[in-house]
């Protein structure tokens, strides 16, 4: 599992820091709306190895409710202090975030998990994912005639706005969130999916499968959430920024088939196995502090000015990318994504060190 994870991690640094957001390859920029890049496939890969790690940690979630809640605040706290870092208003400080929905997702899925209730969690999948395309599809939000999954028009941006107000949302949304609180109906779906993979895997390791028998499971498993993913899209539209109950199933089907693939290579112990092993078990190790860590050191080159002798000034992030990339390497995205390739690879060093050091942040 730390492969997947480690995967997704490099997968977040490589779309979070380029040289500049203006020019990128395509595969690492986001959907402008509905649609599925690579880029869309982070994040509930993410939550999905969230949900896969809780079978092999929890047996009952109430019984470890404590524990729980404790890393569920602070993941929550840990992501409203990187929303505020460099900005420093708590009146704008934005209240959704990444780590704010790992927080609350992992907290609602893990505490409804135990290992005797699995019919009761396969009707509660069902359950959130159907009633939140209902609700979108077919339920106007307030103030409208009819139903709307235009940006900004849809039930989570009016929710949103409710409960936070704008000056806590998104700036570049402005009227919405894409880690909004209603969007995390379909969000505890993809924590769910991982439950039930990580379940699974759990019982098939135990009583001594071959890889190469879980692998081809996992193959029919991850084409069977594609192939509903896809049927889905036809009237439920594929959806980060709504999180909409297909992406849901559409990016599950991905992670799976990506779990297929390394446990493939695991039943073969590739010299490709080992070098996925060696570059991203790293980032898997210690997911939390390179996340964190990457945010905080990214803000920190925005907010140093570098002053010019003509007046001028721009932040140490832009004055490094412009003098050390874009000066001498003519295409605007490959400059861009050189300078991401070495961002990644600062924190791969840093990584690998604290791997061999068995130094990991864990809450």
């Amino acid at each position: 599992m730390d492969l997947l994870r480690g995967l997704t991690v490099a997968g977040m640094i490589l779309v979070n820091n380029p040289g500049t957001w203006s020019n990128m390859y395509w595969p690492l920029k986001h959907a402008k709306w509905n649609g599925c890049t690579p880029t869309d496939l982070v994040f509930p890969f993410f939550l999905f190895v969230v949900g896969a790690a809780i079978p092999f940690s929890i047996r009952n979630g109430l019984q470890v409710f404590p524990k729980i809640l404790k890393r569920s605040l602070i993941l929550i706290g840990l992501g409203l202090f990187l929303n505020l870092f460099g900005e420093w208003d708590l009146s704008e400080l934005r209240i959704p975030g990444v780590l704010q929905r790992i927080g609350l997702t992992y907290f609602f899925c893990a505490l409804v998990y135990t290992e005797k209730n699995l019919k009761f969690r396969i009707f509660l999948f069902s359950f959130l994912l159907i009633g939140y395309w209902i609700l979108l599809g077919s339920i106007p939000p307030p103030g409208a005639e009819l139903p709307s999954m235009v940006e900004g028009k849809d039930w989570g941006a009016w929710l949103d706005r409710t409960v936070f107000g704008e000056k806590h949302l998104w700036k570049f949304g402005k009227v919405w969130d894409p880690e909004g609180l209603l969007t995390s109906i379909s969000a505890f779906g993809s924590v769910l999916a991982g439950i039930f993979i990580g379940e699974f895997l759990k019982k098939e390791l135990e009583l001594g499968r071959s890889y190469l028998k879980i692998s081809l499971h996992l193959l029919f498993v991850g084409f069977a959430f594609l192939v509903l993913g896809g049927l889905w899209d036809l009237w439920f539209p594929i959806n980060k920024s709504l999180w909409t109950s297909s992406y849901t199933l559409w990016t599950a089907g991905w992670a799976v088939l990506f779990l297929s693939l390394f446990s493939l290579l695991e039943n073969q112990n590739t010299f490709l196995l080992r070098s996925f092993q060696v570059l991203f078990q790293p980032f898997g190790k210690n997911a939390l502090l390179v996340f964190f860590g990457s945010g905080i050191y990214a803000r920190s080159l925005n907010l140093i000015s570098v002053h010019f002798a003509d007046g001028k000034k721009t932040s140490l992030k832009n004055y490094i990318y412009v003098e050390y990339y874009k000066s001498w390497i003519d295409s605007p995205e490959l400059s861009s994504f050189a300078y991401t390739i070495t961002v990644i690879s600062i924190w791969f060093c840093i990584l690998f060190f604290l791997d061999r050091k068995k130094i990991y942040w864990k809450i």
